[in-house]
């Protein structure tokens, strides 16, 4: 196998996987026939371990991510590739733009750490190639990038919260679940969370405002060019 994976420090938060557990993932996955030629890790996600695989019994390369340990993982983060998993059928307006989930394991049998295999989509990310284009083309690439912001806010849900779970009747215990879980993870590391807390604080003071929210939508939290 030609295994590349990235150097990191021994307490990093994303921590490596090994040529013998992506053999064997992948032959979980797609059956004891399979046998990894290619294993490269790629960078730019900070989260989950993800390396582009190709196979002998694979007529294409697929990807291979692998969610942190779970006792590394924020109260705020917590099982976000279940999360991932589950929000997959909310996403059907744009699920021509998006990888397909081919294989997905909770056990932890083979790593300790939860898994799943997509399919691999040709293209550049955007980061990488954006710089070497005209500024003028720059609001045709963003209009484009609202255009799918809008499909994906306009998919109406059964509660608020994380799509996985659990759910929250109201917009407010949403939003304070969220903040709470922030401060506590920023407070769990050492740090000062005075400032996370003021703002639940006041999210809760003033509630009836969040709760002029009556309707979940699906969310994207994070839009910028790396995703």
């Amino acid at each position: 196998m030609d295994f590349r994976p990235i150097p990191r420090e021994t307490d990093a938060f994303q921590q490596p996987v090994t040529a013998e557990d992506i053999q064997a993932m992948c032959r979980r996955a797609f059956g004891a026939t399979v046998r990894v030629t290619s294993a490269v890790e790629l960078g730019g996600g900070m989260y989950n371990t993800t390396h582009r695989i190709t196979a002998d019994g694979l007529a294409e390369p697929v990807i291979l991510r692998v969610a942190p340990v779970p006792e590394r993982q924020f109260v705020s983060e917590h099982e976000l590739m279940r999360n991932e998993y589950a929000t997959v059928p909310y996403l059907a307006p744009v699920a021509d733009l998006i990888p397909r989930v081919l294989f997905a394991d909770w056990s932890q049998e083979i790593i300790g750490r939860d898994w799943m295999v997509q399919s691999y989509l040709e293209g550049q990310p955007a980061p990488d190639r954006l710089g070497d284009y005209s500024r003028t083309l720059w609001p045709g690439f963003f209009a484009q990038l609202g255009t799918v912001a809008k499909e994906i806010h306009a998919v109406r849900g059964p509660r608020f919260g994380p799509v996985a779970g659990p759910g929250s009747p109201t917009w407010s215990e949403a939003v304070l679940a969220s903040l709470h879980a922030i401060a506590d993870d920023i407070s769990r590391v050492g740090l000062d969370a005075a400032d996370v807390r003021k703002v639940a604080d006041l999210a809760a003071d003033h509630r009836n405002v969040l709760d002029e929210i009556t309707e979940p939508r699906l969310l994207t939290g994070d839009l910028w060019t790396v995703h």
